[in-house]
């Protein structure tokens, strides 16, 4: 079981292309060993303030694994 912190979701929404690369490949080489992915409260809670501090709740949804649609 392998625990994702909030910085994982949110550089996989994020902009900053190297980061992005970086956790999509730690995610996935993660699923391909079929480990568990988990997170918890916390994660959510972190997203929540990054993304009202920074005016940008429209991240809030993907970087939470909330579908919008």
């Amino acid at each position: 079981m392998i625990l994702i912190d909030s910085n994982i979701p949110m550089y996989l929404v994020g902009t900053d292309d190297e980061r992005h690369l970086a956790a999509h490949h730690a995610v996935t080489a993660a699923r391909d060993t079929g480990m568990a992915l988990v997170t918890d409260a916390e994660l959510y809670q972190e997203v929540l303030h990054r993304y009202t501090a920074i005016d940008r709740p429209e991240a809030i949804a993907p970087a939470s694994g909330c579908s919008t649609a």
